[in-house]
């Protein structure tokens, strides 16, 4: 009996070392906060802005995480489909140029919405995305640029519309009010979340514990870590998060899920 618990032992002792140095063989990531744009008016060019928006439109921004630009007749999954959006945003809103209501659309994005879409996005110029001026400007310019003409100056950006570093994250209640929290912890389990996350007594240890993140973090922060899981990582776990969620969760299980989250605390 006892060379059989000795082996039982030694076993459990090479699993435990095999997964300890495969943990620890990951690369770690260093998060870095996204650099700021900078330009003076006479650098910020038509050109140069819809250049620089392009960039911030898949990286900092993160707008193609939930927005596409293919085809005029294709539809967008989680947000409206911008291809062309340069031309449609002049006639959008009576009495608003092209310019205007793009602003509009980036700093308070739930004025007006498109019929079908739930309203997820958060102010660009508020945090988590928290873009500045120029990037604002940079934005609206290559939105113009997708079939429209690029006009706007950095002048056309007022001030108050950038909110201070300090300002808190948005929090859209419509995360809470649409989700199914129900149907969200059968899908922490279905797709596999539980693998790696701990809630209360039961899951795994890979990743951070979730048993009280609904008390740590805002609906809008949640969604983003699941969307950008290596933008938003934290201190002392690998980034083994998988990066397609984005394209694996339907808008309603993203609402799900995030419904579940934020009702542990």
């Amino acid at each position: 009996m006892f060379w059989v618990h000795l082996k039982m032992a030694i076993f459990g002792l090479l699993i435990i070392g095999f997964f300890t140095y495969y943990a620890n063989s990951i690369p770690q990531l260093e998060s870095r906060p996204p650099e700021e744009l900078a330009l003076t008016e006479a650098e910020a060019t038509p050109e140069r802005l819809a250049q620089l928006g392009r960039d911030i439109f898949f990286a900092k921004g993160g707008c193609a995480v939930c927005h596409n630009i293919k085809t005029a007749e294709e539809k967008g999954e989680r947000a409206p489909n911008l291809q062309g959006i340069g031309a449609r945003a002049a006639t959008a809103r009576p009495g608003m140029s092209a310019k205007q209501y793009l602003l509009e659309s980036l700093t308070k994005p739930q004025t007006f919405l498109v019929a079908g879409y739930p309203p997820i996005m958060p102010p660009a110029n508020k945090p988590p995305v928290g873009l500045n001026r120029v990037e604002m400007a940079a934005i609206v310019a290559f939105m113009q640029s997708l079939g429209g003409q690029v006009d706007v100056k950095l002048d056309d950006i007022p001030a108050g519309a950038v909110a201070a570093p300090s300002a808190p994250a948005a929090s859209p209640a419509f995360v809470r009010q649409a989700g199914d929290a129900k149907a969200g912890k059968e899908l922490f389990a279905s797709k596999g979340c539980i693998a790696c996350h701990k809630v209360a007594d039961a899951g795994g240890k890979i990743g951070p514990d979730l048993s009280s993140v609904g008390e740590k973090s805002s609906p809008v922060e949640i969604i983003r870590a699941i969307i950008e899981p290596a933008v938003v990582l934290t201190p002392g776990y690998p980034p083994v998060m998988p990066p397609d969620y984005a394209e694996k969760l339907t808008v309603k299980e993203l609402n799900d899920l995030v419904a579940y989250l934020t009702e542990l605390k």
